[in-house]
């Protein structure tokens, strides 16, 4: 999801859109091929993206609503000398949870 806080219209905003729709599906598909848990310093640096770590972030969040993705406690060295969390693809049974059983 495009968060439009530069209140950008038009063309401008249909291509802000549209690329970040791209990041989330690069970023999901790198998941499934990956298979490991991953922090959002190693997503930019594997993928060799070409974004700001906020973007990354934004989608791995934005994964997660959408329960693609599970934010879990391990957590690593990151890019800027700072622990990351990880995450990884979710599985079936954390959909089992209260919070995704009322759409909390």
């Amino acid at each position: 999801m495009y968060y439009n806080t530069t209140s950008e219209k038009g063309s401008s905003l249909k291509r802000s859109r549209t690329r970040t729709r791209t990041q989330e599906e690069k970023i999901f598909s790198f998941f499934l091929t990956y298979g490991e848990p991953l922090s959002p310093s190693m997503i930019l640096d594997k993928m060799n993206l070409k974004c700001p770590i906020t973007s990354v972030r934004r989608a791995l969040t934005d994964l997660t609503k959408k329960g693609k993705l599970t934010k879990i406690d391990e957590l690593v060295m990151g890019g800027y000398g700072k622990k990351e969390h990880l995450w990884r693809l979710t599985k079936e049974d954390d959909n089992n949870d209260q919070y995704q059983l009322f759409n909390i």
